[in-house]
């Protein structure tokens, strides 16, 4: 993906923005009647989602990460006790990264964007009621 969808004038942003809509167009969340099917699978890990295609959040976020790290993006895994997402340092500011939200559930592959690069008070205006995190853990997202 890196070879074949980058070059080396693109910014970070669109470097992120080209593993985002990778994966989201490439991998499908694993929803109950999924899970159902196949109960022994695990669905969280990178590999479910990246080459399965098909995976938990934590599979999103874990395969975010490895393409960032490959990239040298600085970021974390950040979580609570029903989801967990990317934290990301780009251009001297943390940003959040959600790539299970912004897959849509459905048979037509449509990029969102909500979750995007996103700062935490916009985080917090969207109010989705699953990005509530502990800030004194996570304090580059304050």
């Amino acid at each position: 993906v890196i070879k074949s969808k980058m070059n080396k004038k693109m910014s970070d942003k669109k470097r992120i923005e080209v593993i985002h809509d990778y994966i989201i167009n490439n991998g499908k969340y694993a929803t109950d009647k999924i899970r159902k099917k196949n109960p022994d699978k695990s669905y969280n890990k990178a590999n479910d989602i990246l080459i399965d295609h098909v995976g938990l959040c934590s599979a999103y976020a874990d395969a975010m990460a490895i393409f960032l790290d490959k990239l040298n993006i600085i970021n974390y895994k950040i979580s609570n006790s029903e989801h967990i997402w990317n934290l990301v340092y780009l251009d001297g500011k943390w940003y959040h990264l959600d790539l299970t939200w912004d897959d849509p559930i459905s048979d037509v592959n449509i990029n969102r964007d909500t979750y995007f690069l996103i700062t935490t008070s916009e985080l917090e205006e969207l109010n989705d009621g699953t990005h509530k995190f502990d800030k004194s853990i996570y304090t580059e997202a304050k």
